[in-house]
């Protein structure tokens, strides 16, 4: 008898074994999309999916971050369960996934016509890819040739100036300043950017403290600080790393950008917090008055509500290097343009379903988007659609058109470390940085800078 109940016992966790085993290993019957991002533009995520399934029948649920992104997207890449069948990627992180073999290559199924990319062979194509695609060509070795990888879902230049107008009228007001008068502060121009110094004294004038707390701050950096930074090293002509994109630069002109950033935060004209966990920040902060400048691409407006702030909004170049002679219109070169893509796990159960759906994304899905006005569509030809140029809004496809413009007359890419992740180079420069702000001296800066380097150097080798 207590054989017979021994065999039944050790039957029934068979069954269950098997059926478990079974679960996990079935074929999931939907697609899960990796994405970040707000309430708002989550939504917008989940009306595309949605469209989607009653178009195909498949469902897309769609799955926030609720961490670091990157983090979370690499440990659930590793999962047999729990892994993404779509998510973001940027130039600064995709090497992980593909030395690890985790991203689909995309160009099979744009010569199967699976994804419908307009091509010589196929010029009636619906998605149009533009140059700054190739940035996820990857030929085995580095990125930047072969095979597509990952599609560009939108891009931005991401460091614009937005401001608020109100702000500067009330300073005019309270020193009794009117237009022609000495000190009388004038709105930016929308065509000619500010020097560094010009910048950071407005900023600073535009800060209010009460009873020694800051009640209003002339701009923050809390988004991406330290894209800021290599954007900011960049402007000066540098590189951020040498001609390999291996080891950091420390030349003078990149420290010149350290000091900038560091000056906005520590400096006497301080007029930014300095970086670090905040429990508001800068978007929700400018819609409600509590900051004068902001650095955001044409995003911010849909996500943060801006359409419904009681001031008027003014955009602005970002700031340049100082240097001796004024600048013009044609001298401002660039601002760094943001490219997050969109790539497909190598090792999805439902890879043909997952390139349906990269197809519908780029095309109606990217159609959706622009009658949003979120970013510059990845797919070109939404791009210079009427939807996303002269939408119903007014106000939205101007804002679109100067962003357009900008995009493609004065933008450059941030020069990403080819061999490293961005998340540890940033990594790095926050250990270092947070420790000189915590005993700011710009005395020790450059020896600062070069302990970042050599932490890099460790990192790489």
């Amino acid at each position: 008898m207590k054989k017979l109940w021994k065999a039944t016992v050790f039957a029934l966790i068979a069954v269950m074994l098997f059926a478990l085993c079974g679960c996990q290993s079935g074929k999931r019957d939907y697609l899960v999309f990796y994405v970040w991002g707000d309430n708002t533009e989550l939504s917008w995520y989940e009306k595309v999916a949605s469209d989607f399934k009653a178009e195909s029948g498949f469902e897309v649920r769609v799955e926030r971050s609720m961490g670091t992104y990157y983090d979370n997207l690499n440990i659930a890449l590793n999962s047999k369960t729990k892994a993404p069948d779509i998510f973001f990627t940027q130039e600064g992180e995709i090497m992980t996934q593909l030395r690890a073999g985790r991203i689909l290559n995309l160009s099979p199924y744009i010569e199967s016509g699976a994804l419908d990319v307009k091509t010589e062979s196929n010029a009636d194509g619906k998605i149009e890819l533009w140059d700054v695609n190739d940035a996820y060509l990857y030929d085995g070795q580095a990125l930047g040739s072969g095979d597509y990888y990952a599609f560009i879902k939108d891009w931005s230049p991401d460091f614009m100036l937005w401001y608020n107008k109100s702000h500067i009228d009330e300073y005019n007001r309270e020193n009794n300043l009117k237009e022609g008068d000495k000190g009388f502060m004038e709105y930016p121009s929308a065509t000619v950017p500010m020097t560094w110094s010009e910048f950071t004294d407005m900023s600073y004038k535009l800060t209010k403290k009460e009873g020694g707390l800051t009640t209003r701050y002339g701009t923050m950096l809390d988004r991406v600080p330290y894209s800021h930074l290599m954007e900011f090293i960049q402007m000066t002509g540098e590189s951020v790393f040498d001609a390999d994109g291996k080891y950091m630069n420390t030349s003078e002109n990149v420290i010149k950008a350290y000091s900038f950033m560091s000056e906005l935060q520590k400096g006497e004209k301080a007029s930014a917090p300095v970086i670090g966990p905040s429990g508001i920040g800068s978007g929700e902060s400018f819609a409600n008055g509590n900051v004068s400048f902001v650095w955001f691409g044409s995003w911010a407006y849909s996500s943060y509500n801006w359409d419904s702030v009681s001031f008027e909004i003014g955009i602005a170049p970002p700031p340049l290097p100082d240097r001796d002679e004024p600048y013009t219109e044609e001298d401002r070169y660039g601002v760094s343009s943001g490219m997050i893509a969109l790539a497909i796990n190598k090792n999805s159960q439902n890879v043909d379903k997952a390139v349906e759906f990269l197809n519908y994304y780029m095309t109606k899905g990217q159609e959706f988007f622009a009658s949003k006005g979120y970013n510059i569509p990845g797919n070109k030809l939404v791009a210079e659609s009427d939807d996303y140029l002269y939408p119903e809004n007014n106000a939205l496809g101007e804002i679109n058109r100067t962003f357009y413009e900008f995009a493609l007359n004065y933008t450059h890419s941030i020069g990403y470390n080819k061999y490293v992740p961005q998340s540890i180079v940033e990594d790095i420069i926050s250990k270092h940085m947070s420790t000189y702000y915590n005993n700011y001296n710009p005395d020790n800066l450059a020896s600062v800078v070069q302990a970042i380097a050599n932490d890099l150097k460790n990192e790489v080798e």
